[in-house]
């Protein structure tokens, strides 16, 4: 027992004891590490606009460097399927980008990276899309704010 003690404690050491080698094994994420996480989240978020998962693909890039000198990465959701959520889901975007930005900053794993933001594609040869400008456009008039 006392053996043991000395060689843990460093007084003396075994003959016959080696010391462990440097673990293959990296504590450090990689890229593709960071683009799953971004892609679990985005998806999640997805998933929570009811959004069905074979309507849409979902991607996520490294883009380059953000302002802060920080790696930058997109996301990249392309419409499939036109499903009667899609029009909510775009009309939502600034809340569901937000959203993925308040978690992507709740993160410890990814405060070293920078999120570019969310990217959508709806192409005309996505099934069920519209073929005709639908709704009427609306003229936006800001009224001021009352004292």
């Amino acid at each position: 027992m006392k053996r043991i003690f000395d060689r843990v404690l460093g007084r003396t050491v075994d003959p016959g004891f080696k010391p462990a080698m440097h673990s293959a094994v990296s504590s450090e994420l990689t890229h593709s590490d960071i683009e799953k996480y971004y892609l679990r989240i985005i998806a999640d978020m997805m998933r929570r606009m009811m959004v069905p998962a074979d309507s849409v693909e979902i991607g996520v890039k490294r883009s380059g460097t953000g302002p802060t000198g920080l790696t930058a990465f997109a996301g990249y959701v392309r419409i499939l399927r036109w499903d009667p959520i899609m029009p909510v889901l775009l009309q939502n975007l600034p809340v569901i980008d937000g959203r993925i930005r308040k978690v992507v900053s709740a993160s410890v794993i990814l405060e070293h990276t920078h999120f570019t933001g969310l990217w959508f594609q709806a192409t005309a040869t996505a099934e069920g899309a519209p073929q005709a400008l639908v709704g009427m456009p609306a003229e936006l008039i800001r009224q001021p704010t009352g004292n």
